[in-house]
């Protein structure tokens, strides 16, 4: 059963969620393969009840969707993401904040602009309480594409007495898959980098000069590299490590397969990314993992499995 909590606005006359930011946050535990209806939302403190059994102690990842994904799309990625962690021997559970992203290309502006609104209530309503379930429960954050731009927003953006419960509050493994963020933003000293220095134990940044979506948002949006694209700058805090992942996109996906989208969302569908995931979840170096191995000329390891 997923564990979702959600930004979306629930429209009652139809029994649905739809694409629109909303003033609340609500919870849900929907059965598996079924788009979540009013039938499925439940108070805070029942599906945090229902996380903990899950958990049982052990480690509770956080998955934050990237742009131009439907709710029904958050789903099936949510389910891949638990599905092949728990194969490649993920114990803990997998929750999902779903924000209002409008399941649309032409929909990136919006999208920023409510990813951005929403960015605090993934700490407040979410992530704190999830954090306080247990004295030491370890929480871990797996953002794709502009996920991992609201995850910035919110760290950056509520203090030590915003998040329930524990002061100062700090999550264990960040991961940016495909992050698209600026690059310059996590410099030494630069506020991305000071933020997730802050409230994390380790940073792993999986990124592809091959991501055509990001290449477009860098290029022709921005105007600046993206992270998930270009990989981190050079001077960065030590806990901060970068995964290219250029060469597995190519040895990994059919050629009948690759595309725009493709080079951007592949990872969830590829087993070794989810064993160097498992790998990271457990705390494990990046020099000991068999998942990586040196770039030619860089101080960046490769996924290649």
């Amino acid at each position: 059963m997923p564990h979702v909590f959600t930004r979306r606005t629930f429209y009652a006359a139809q029994n649905r969620f739809t694409n629109n930011a909303a003033t609340l946050t609500r919870y849900l535990n929907p059965p598996a393969g079924i788009r979540p209806n009013g039938d499925h939302i439940i108070d805070r403190d029942q599906w945090l009840s229902e996380v903990d059994a899950r958990a049982n102690g052990r480690d509770i990842l956080v998955f934050i969707h990237g742009f131009n994904t439907d709710q029904g799309e958050m789903l099936v990625r949510l389910n891949k993401i638990e599905t092949n962690l728990a194969a490649q021997g993920f114990q803990g559970v997998v929750v999902a904040f779903d924000w209002p992203s409008n399941g649309s290309i032409l929909g990136y502006a919006s999208d920023r602009a409510d990813a951005k609104k929403v960015a605090p209530h993934m700490i407040v309503d979410g992530l704190g309480p999830l954090l306080n379930l247990r004295a030491g429960q370890k929480v871990h954050l797996l953002c794709h594409s502009m996920g991992a731009y609201l995850m910035l927003r919110g760290f950056a953006g509520v203090g030590d007495s915003g998040a329930p419960g524990t002061t100062p509050w700090s999550v264990d493994e960040v991961l940016f898959v495909s992050g698209d963020c600026d690059q310059d933003w996590f410099e030494q000293g630069a506020w991305g980098g000071l933020v997730i220095d802050y409230r994390a134990e380790r940073f792993t940044n999986y990124y592809s000069t091959l991501d055509q979506v990001l290449d477009l948002s860098g290029s022709i949006i921005h105007g600046e590299p993206r992270a998930g694209h270009d990989g981190l700058p050079a001077s960065v805090p030590a806990k901060f490590h970068d995964v290219y992942c250029g060469q597995q996109y190519i040895d990994k996906v059919p050629d009948a397969e690759k595309g725009r989208v493709r080079s951007h969302t592949w990872y969830f569908d590829d087993a070794g990314f989810y064993r160097d995931v498992a790998l990271t979840l457990d705390g494990q170096t990046p020099a000991s993992m068999p998942t990586r191995r040196p770039v030619q000329g860089s101080s960046d390891l490769a996924l290649l499995t």
